[in-house]
């Protein structure tokens, strides 16, 4: 696609971009802000409040991002969230252990997050052809998994304020790609569309997955090795695992045919390392997580993607943010009540499961 400045890239290239330099930014906080709640002495229960503010604000800041697309051009407040995302990462790396911090060090995450989801969604459904293009996104998401993860890895070492300013300008050189799309202004208006249930009931079930890998540093850090830098080798693990999946097999799987078997393999996987001890053994078996997690990303990310033409994607969208943060939020609601890492796992390890049998049923555009 060329535009008026002769620019040959693809858009679709120019979005790659923009998303394996924000997730570098982005992903240590994501990875690690349970981790270092629970180093500053937040019990389990208020990380699960920190969850459950996180995700109603994130609802709302959905709702709000929608609207404001229709008068603000996206890439300007991804800027505002660039700020605000930096701005967190300090304020969690130097406040005190005290609710009212947790509760503002909630809200801002959940502002700076989902302005930053929301549009990446938007602009995903704009560009997004084929599953070509899902899988060439989430090789991009995981090479930069692996470079937060290890940069992250020496949160302890790095100083913070240092840290917070690097996080901000990787956030605002990521939009720069962003600039050079060439997108035709679609959605006028917000119109919330009618979609398959099965879809829907899919979008429910897979929130399971979210929080069950939300959880897994902090489970890995309170039972298995109380370092970071164990649980930033563990996420490298997974992330190199599932670079390897994506590039040889992603492309070539017929998810409706086998997402059932390899989702109940992938969900064998999440039970076998919460029901050992050994690190290095988890370790082995977190190499193989990573391939079932791109499994389901593929097929959760085709499913999101995947709209019929005359779809209103601003309406699209947020019915989809509302779905996931409300379902989300009543998960971390559960896990405040019970206030048991272990059994929330369990609990979402069920809902991973159930949807093995969800997927073939969804009605194919």
């Amino acid at each position: 696609m060329h535009n008026n400045n002769g620019d040959t890239m693809p858009n679709i290239k120019k979005y790659n971009m923009f998303i394996l330099i924000s997730t570098i930014s982005r992903n240590i906080t994501e990875v690690f802000s349970s981790v270092l709640l629970y180093k500053m002495g937040y019990s389990l229960r208020n990380i699960f409040l920190f969850y459950i503010i996180l995700y109603l604000v994130g609802m709302i800041t959905s709702i709000i991002t929608i609207n404001l697309i229709k008068k603000i051009k996206p890439k300007y407040l991804l800027i505002i969230s660039s700020i605000i995302y930096g701005t967190c990462f300090y304020y969690i790396t130097n406040m005190n252990n005290t609710i009212s911090n947790l509760i503002i060090f909630s809200i801002l995450f959940g502002i700076g997050s989902y302005i930053y989801h929301t549009i990446r969604h938007y602009f995903a459904l704009t560009l997004i052809n084929n599953k070509k293009d899902i899988g060439n996104i989430l090789i991009y998401i995981n090479i930069a998994m692996i470079i937060s993860t290890i940069l992250g890895s020496f949160i302890d070492k790095i100083p913070k304020v240092l840290l917070s300013i690097i996080i901000i300008i990787i956030s605002i050189i990521s939009i720069i790609p962003l600039f050079k799309l060439n997108i035709n202004k679609e959605d006028n208006k917000i119109i919330i569309p009618k979609i398959d249930k099965n879809k829907k009931i899919f979008f429910i079930f897979e929130q399971g997955k979210v929080i069950n890998i939300s959880l897994e540093s902090l489970y890995l850090f309170m039972f298995i090795e109380n370092k970071i830098s164990y649980v930033g080798i563990f996420n490298i693990v997974l992330g190199i695992s599932s670079i390897i999946f994506i590039y040889y097999f992603v492309r070539r799987i017929n998810d409706k045919k086998y997402f059932k078997y390899l989702n109940i393999l992938f969900c064998l996987f999440l039970l076998l390392k919460i029901n050992i001890k050994s690190k290095y053994l988890i370790l082995f078996i977190g190499f193989f997580e990573g391939l079932g997690i791109k499994v389901f990303d593929t097929v959760s990310s085709f499913n999101i993607y995947n709209i019929k033409d005359n779809t209103n994607k601003l309406g699209y969208i947020l019915l989809v943010e509302i779905i996931f943060c409300l379902t989300r939020s009543i998960l971390c609601l559960l896990g405040y009540i019970i206030n048991n890492i272990k059994i929330i796992l369990y609990i979402t390890i069920i809902l991973v499961f159930i949807t093995s049998f969800i997927y073939s049923k969804i009605e194919k555009y």
